[in-house]
Order: structure tokens, then sequence, then C-alpha cells
């Protein structure tokens, strides 16, 4: 995760150093696992701070929670889903414990490439860290300005499942508003 910090970090500096471009007033817009990177990089104490975050779609809850609920919802339509579900859920405990996964045979063909494309060589150690990387952690840090938009019908993150962490996550904070059923947070 550090290398993306450190390139986010350059395009940053990049921009600050752009004739009328107020270094204090850099926002970020990230969606998805950018929300992520964001993040980090806020809580990061960057030279540049960024004056404030919007943030669509970020995953409350880990990444491979939100991937294996994905899944979860796909295997309830195809027989014998609960123990594709289950042979899948070793397969990832292996590959995050750092052995290899070996996806047992029996797994659609698409599930044993996900879990192939994680323990790549050249996507490791990334992939094991962001597969257990949530957005509720850094937020709780995060001092700026901050608007999270969750769709309620996004298909990558549930505006319940990972807004409700998000929430948590900014619960302290007296300046927040929150809004349902579209999830919209801001701090």
């Amino acid at each position: 995760m550090q290398s993306h910090v450190d390139e986010l970090a350059g395009a940053v500096r990049t921009l600050a150093e752009q004739q009328g471009v107020s270094r204090q007033r850099i926002f970020a817009l990230g969606n998805s696992e950018g929300t992520l990177h964001a993040l980090n990089y806020q809580v990061d104490d960057p030279a540049i701070p960024f004056a404030g975050l919007v943030l669509t779609g970020p995953p409350g809850r880990s990444v491979g929670d939100v991937a294996r609920s994905q899944l979860a919802a796909q295997a309830k339509g195809i027989p014998h889903g609960e123990q594709l579900l289950g042979l899948y859920d070793a397969a990832v405990a292996r590959f995050l414990a750092g052995e290899p996964a070996a996806s047992d045979p029996a797994l659609p063909e698409s599930v044993r490439n996900l879990i192939a494309s994680l323990e790549s060589p050249h996507n490791l150690p990334f992939a094991r860290e962001l597969w257990t990387a949530a957005a509720a952690a850094p937020l709780k840090k995060v001092r700026v300005p901050v608007l999270i938009v969750i769709g309620k019908k996004d298909l990558q993150v549930d505006w319940q499942a990972d807004g409700e962490p998000l929430q948590r996550a900014v619960a302290v904070r007296a300046e927040v508003t929150s809004s349902s059923p579209r999830m919209r947070i801001t701090c």
C-alpha cells in the first residue's frame, strides 16, 4: 500500500507545483479502492495534505469481505453454492496465511482466476494488504472535511454493510451529518 501512497504524493506534488494551484486547496476524489489510497495518503502525514476528501463507494468492510459478499450472493443461485463458497474461503485463508491458495478445481474458473490474480508474484504483497484493508480505520484519523457517498444500487459496496462501519468511524466527531437511504456521510 505504501507504493500507492508514494505515487499519490508525487502526483499531489506535481499538481501543487502548477501555476494557479493553491497547495492549501487540493481535494481528493476517490472511488472504491482509490478511497483507501486517498485516506492512507492523508493519514501518512503528507507534506501537502488534502484540504478535504470526497469518497465514493468506499469499502467500510475489508476488501476481502466485500468480495466474499459478492460471491456469496452469486453462490445462492447455483447448485452446491455453499460448498463452493467453503472451498473459496479455504483458499483465501491459505492465501492470507502466506501459503499457496491451491484453489480447488471444483471452483468456477472465474473464482479460480480471482484467487490466482491475488497470489500472482507481481501483485504481492499488495494483494494481501488490500484484501484486509477497509476505509473505516484510516477514516477515524482524518481531520479534514470528508464527503462519503454510497449509492443504494452500488454493485461493489453495500450502503448498509459498508456504510455502518464508516458511520461508526466518524461518530465521535461532533460535526458529522449522515443521511440515508443512499448513505451520504459528511464530516
